[in-house]
C-alpha cells in the first residue's frame, strides 16, 4: 500500500471522524494544553511534546480534511523517529488524549474517536516501516558499494603483486629453458606452461573481481568483453544486440555488468544451451538488459527457495537497491530469460 494513499479508511468512518472533529475544534486548544502537562509528567521532553502535537486529534480538528491530517502524520514520522518516538510512544500519548476526550465527550463519538486513533497509529506504523525499509536499503547499498571497492582492491593487488611476480617467474623459466641442457629443457618448458596457465587463470579472476574494462572503456565495451570470454569458453554461441546507450552513472553500469556476468555464468554452468541472446538498450529514463538461452530451463520459484541459491537473490537485490527490478522467466525444458530494468537518475546526463 503506497504512502499517501488512505483508501483503506472507509467513507462512513471518514464521515464520522469529520463530524467528531467539528465538535472537537472549539475545545481542541484547551485539551492540547492539558495534554502537554500530562505528557510532561510522563517523561516526554519539550521537543518530543512539540512533535507529538502534530499527530494528536487536536491537530486534526484544525485540518480541512481527514486525509490532509493523515498526510501530516506521515510527514511527521521522520521527526518522531529522530526524537526516539516510535509508534508505541505515540500510542501512549494518544491514550492520554483519549482519556481527556472521554471526560469531555462522555459516550459521544466514541466509535469515531477509536477510528481516528486507529487511523493515526496505522499511518504512523506504515510510515515507520517505510523509513526502516529505506534505511535498510541505504545500508545494503553501502554494503554493496564497499564490496565493490574491496573487489577492486583485491583485484589490483592480485594484478600488481601476484601477477607481476608470476610474469617474472615465467620470464626466468623461459631464459633457463633456453640455456638448459636437453635433459632439463623439457621439464622447464612444462613448468613455464604451468605458470602461463596460472597467469591466464589469475587474469580471469582479476577480471571477474574488478572489471577494469568497465572503468576504462564503459559499459558497452565491458559487456562485449564478457561475451567474448563466454564465447571463448565454448559453452554456447552468443548473439548480441547493443543499442547506443544513454549516459549512465557508474553504479548503474556496475549493476548491469554484474547481472550480465552472473547470468552468463549461470548459463555456462547449468543451462546446457546452444544459443544465448543478449540485448542491451536504454532510453532517457531507463536501461534494459535481457539475456535468454535455449537451454534446459528451471523452476524460478523452486530455485529461489534453495538455501544455497545466492545468484538470483543477489541479482534481484542489486536491482532493487537502485529502484529497478529483475525478472526471471523460465520453465523446465523451455530455456530461460533474465530481464533487468533500471531507472536512470535525472542527474545522470
Amino acid at each position: 500500500m503506497a504512502l499517501g494513499n488512505f483508501d483503506w479508511l472507509a467513507p462512513g468512518a471518514r464521515a464520522h471522524i469529520t463530524a467528531f472533529l467539528r465538535e472537537l475544534a472549539p475545545a481542541s486548544g484547551a485539551l492540547a494544553e492539558e495534554l502537554e502537562g500530562l505528557l510532561r509528567r510522563r517523561g516526554f521532553d519539550e521537543a518530543q511534546r512539540s512533535a507529538l502535537r502534530s499527530v494528536m486529534p487536536a491537530a486534526a480538528a484544525r485540518c480541512r480534511s481527514v486525509d490532509g491530517f493523515l498526510r501530516r502524520v506521515e510527514a511527521a514520522a521522520p521527526a518522531l523517529a529522530a526524537l526516539g518516538l516510535a509508534p508505541d510512544r505515540a500510542a501512549l500519548a494518544l491514550s492520554e488524549f483519549e482519556r481527556l476526550l472521554a471526560r469531555s465527550f462522555q459516550g459521544r463519538f466514541q466509535p469515531a474517536r477509536e477510528q481516528l486513533q486507529s487511523a493515526i497509529l496505522f499511518t504512523l506504523y506504515r510510515a515507520f516501516y517505510d523509513l526502516r525499509q529505506r534505511e535498510v536499503r541505504r545500508l545494503e547499498a553501502a554494503a554493496r558499494r564497499a564490496e565493490e571497492l574491496e573487489r577492486r582492491r583485491i583485484g589490483r593487488e592480485l594484478h600488481d603483486e601476484a601477477g607481476q611476480s608470476l610474469l617474472l617467474l615465467r620470464l626466468q623459466l623461459e631464459m633457463l629453458e633456453r640455456a638448459a641442457p636437453a635433459p632439463l629443457s623439457a621439464p622447464l618448458a612444462e613448468a613455464r606452461l604451468a605458470v602461463e596457465t596460472i597467469i591466464g587463470e589469475l587474469r580471469r579472476i582479476v577480471a571477474a573481481l574488478s572489471p577494469a574494462v568497465l572503468e576504462r572503456l564503459g559499459l558497452e565495451a565491458a559487456i562485449r568483453h564478457l561475451a567474448a570470454r563466454f564465447r571463448q569458453a565454448g559453452k554456447a554461441g552468443i548473439r548480441m544486440r547493443i543499442a547506443p546507450l544513454a549516459a549512465l552513472p557508474m553504479e548503474t553500469q556496475e549493476v548491469v555488468y554484474r547481472v550480465a556476468q552472473e547470468a552468463l555464468q549461470n548459463v555456462a554452468k547449468h543451462a546446457r544451451a546452444r544459443t544465448v541472446n543478449l540485448s542491451l538498450r536504454s532510453t532517457d529514463k531507463s536501461v534494459r538488459l535481457r539475456i535468454s538461452d535455449n537451454g534446459t530451463g528451471f523452476d524460478p520459484e523452486a530455485a529461489g527457495r534453495q538455501a544455497r541459491c545466492f545468484g538470483l537473490a543477489g541479482m534481484r537485490q542489486r536491482a532493487e537497491l537502485l529502484g529497478g527490478r529483475l525478472m526471471v522467466r523460465s520453465a523446465p525444458g523451455k530455456g530461460a530469460a533474465v530481464v533487468l530494468e533500471l531507472p536512470i537518475p535525472e542527474t545522470a546526463g
